[in-house]
This record gives structure tokens, C-alpha cells and sequence, in this order.
């Protein structure tokens, strides 16, 4: 198999499993990990932040600084250049824009400073790995959840969309619409962006049950940002009721915040789907630190449930993301359980 041109790695390294560490520790450069996020403002990036810069210190590294870019594509390139100006010899990065992040991956290769980018896929740029979950299928089993929670054959579901400039946006709104067609063909399905701005799902909620009276179920792309002002705008007009009352509006989201899964507990939310965070955090650095050891990485399936895959010339290790509902909102290794 050829080595794919975007990785970083020693020459004369012969290709290996980039994915399990096990017998090569002794080996190990020191890890000086810098974590470029694209906001705090969420607990998903919080957790994802705790949890790297403690699976960092389990393989004996260390975190040279945590970057916050509030959303601001530009800040971000700025960000790569001081975690390395400060002796990062690797970088675990969200995204603010996948392709503005270009220069940012350009000038860390020019430093031969390996990257994993965690949760989207850049449109440009050299990176050693991508670990994100399959956002197609997260799609598909919230169409899935909101399809087994409708009685009625008719009627209109709302989707309020994440932003549809991101893989992620895009992925989870096609993957409902394909499976959500299949299985309830005869429903309406209005699709409203929010850009993952939690005030305009709110608004967009509002506006939509303003004009249209047969709303009988809401798939929302994110519940960590979008829940609770959508929560709070139902609650206002008398719609958010729980599970079991005859006039509960049956919604579904995806992310697996703590909140989400409260909500879950309380009746309001009848499903989410977990994503992986702290996986995230977990095998990108053990990625990082593959990478700064030679490592080279292959596709196939991985030791985590998993299988590593190559999309757009990138090798993406995609990682499961379970349904929880009140079956199993309970579950210690789901993130927003704080475990």
C-alpha cells in the first residue's frame, strides 16, 4: 500500500498500525501536545480539553497550552503559530472553518508538527489523521429515533439544521432526510439552518410553529447548543411536554451533552446521539504521539471498534456513536456523564 503524501513520518519507517502503542513506549518521544479548539464556550470542547490533556499525561507528555479562537477562522491559523512558537511538537485541533484552516496545517507541516483534527474533516491542508464519528449515519439514527416516536402517518417534522458550511452540518442533515424519507414518507420535513447558534434555533423554532400548526416532532442537528433554547421557546408557547402526556412533541437531537441527557431522564427529549467525545480525545493524542514517533498509519479496522478509512486523501478513524434514550441515558461511559 503507498504511503499517502499528507502524513508526517520518519523515513526508512517501515508502515505500522498507527493505533495501538503497545510494545513501543519505551520508545516514545516526549509528547508536548498543544490543543488549538474553536471555541470553550461548549462542554463538548471543555470535556474534550480535559480528557486530551489527561490521556496526554498517561503517555508521559504534557500540554504546552490550550488556544481558544472564538469561532474566528483567522485567530485560529494565529493560535497554530504560538502553540508551536511555544514548543508544541504536535496538535490536536477542532476547526472553525475547514477550509480556512489551510494555512494554519500548511505552516505546521512546514515545522514538521504533526496534526489530528477531531470531530470535522479540513478541506485543505496536510494532516496526520482525522478521528470523528460517521456523521452520515448519526443522521440516520436520529431519523430512526423520531420515526419509532410518531403515531401519526401525516403531519410536518422540523429540523433545524447546524451549519451547512460543515461536513458535520451537512452529514447529519442528509443523513435524516434519506432514512427519515424511507420510513415516514407521507411526513412533511421543513429544514431551518441555525448555524449552531442556539438563539437563532430558538428563533427558528418560534417562527416555524407560528406558521404551521401540524408540527408533530423536532430533529435538532446539535442538543448542547440548541436544546435549551429550544426547550425554553417551547415551554413558552405550551408545547414542551413530557413523554406520556397526549400532547408531547416528540424530539430528537445528537451530541449526548449533560443536559441533553437530563432532559432525557426528565421525559422531555425522547433520544440524542452520543458522540464520542472523550474517544476523541483518546486516540487523537494516541495518533499524535504514533506520529511523533514515526509511526506511519494504515486503513482498516482499529483495536477501539472502529475502522480507519481514507475520504479526500485523508485517513479518518471513524468512531461508533451510540442512541441513548431512557434505556440507557444512565450509561457511566457516555460523556455527558461526565465519565
Amino acid at each position: 500500500m503507498a504511503i499517502n503524501r499528507r502524513l508526517f513520518f520518519a523515513s526508512g519507517i517501515a508502515l505500522a498500525t498507527a493505533l495501538s502503542v503497545k510494545g513501543a513506549m519505551a520508545q516514545n518521544a516526549e509528547l508536548k501536545l498543544g490543543l488549538s479548539m474553536p471555541t470553550l464556550n461548549t462542554p463538548f470542547f471543555t470535556v474534550l480539553v480535559n480528557a486530551a490533556s489527561a490521556e496526554a499525561t498517561s503517555l508521559g507528555g504534557s500540554v504546552v497550552q490550550t488556544t481558544n479562537a472564538n469561532r474566528d477562522a483567522s485567530q485560529q491559523v494565529t493560535d497554530f503559530r504560538n502553540l508551536i512558537n511555544a514548543g508544541a511538537n504536535a496538535i490536536l485541533a477542532g476547526v472553525v472553518d475547514r477550509a480556512a484552516i489551510g494555512p494554519a496545517l500548511d505552516y505546521a507541516k512546514s515545522r514538521n508538527v504533526p496534526v489530528v483534527i477531531v470531530d470535522d474533516q479540513p478541506a485543505a491542508g496536510e494532516v496526520y489523521a482525522v478521528v470523528r464519528a460517521d456523521n452520515l449515519t448519526m443522521g440516520e439514527r436520529a431519523a430512526e429515533a423520531l420515526a419509532a416516536t410518531l403515531t401519526a402517518k401525516t403531519g410536518t417534522v422540523l429540523q433545524i439544521q447546524g451549519a451547512l458550511t460543515t461536513t458535520n452540518g451537512r452529514d447529519r442533515s442528509d443523513g435524516f432526510n434519506a432514512k427519515f424519507k424511507d420510513l415516514a414518507p407521507d411526513i412533511k420535513v421543513i429544514e431551518q439552518a441555525a448555524n449552531w447558534d442556539g438563539p437563532m434555533s430558538a428563533n427558528v423554532v418560534s417562527t416555524v410553529l407560528s406558521g404551521n400548526q401540524d408540527i408533530i416532532g423536532i430533529y435538532l442537528a446539535t442538543d448542547t447548543l440548541y436544546y435549551d433554547p429550544v426547550a425554553a421557546a417551547l415551554k413558552s408557547r405550551g408545547r414542551l411536554l413530557p413523554v406520556g402526556d397526549p400532547a408531547h412533541l416528540p424530539i430528537v437531537a445528537i451530541d449526548g451533552g449533560s443536559g441533553a441527557l437530563q432532559a432525557i431522564r426528565d421525559g422531555y427529549l425522547d433520544a440524542t446521539i452520543s458522540q464520542p467525545v472523550t474517544d476523541y480525545a483518546k486516540y487523537g493524542v494516541t495518533l499524535l504521539q504514533n506520529a511523533i514517533n514515526g509511526v506511519a498509519i494504515k486503513a482498516g479496522p482499529t483495536d477501539h471498534n472502529s475502522n480507519v478509512v481514507q475520504a479526500d486523501s485523508y485517513f479518518v478513524d471513524e468512531l461508533p456513536s451510540p442512541i441513548v434514550s431512557k434505556e440507557n441515558v444512565d450509561d457511566p461511559t457516555l460523556w455527558g456523564n461526565g465519565k
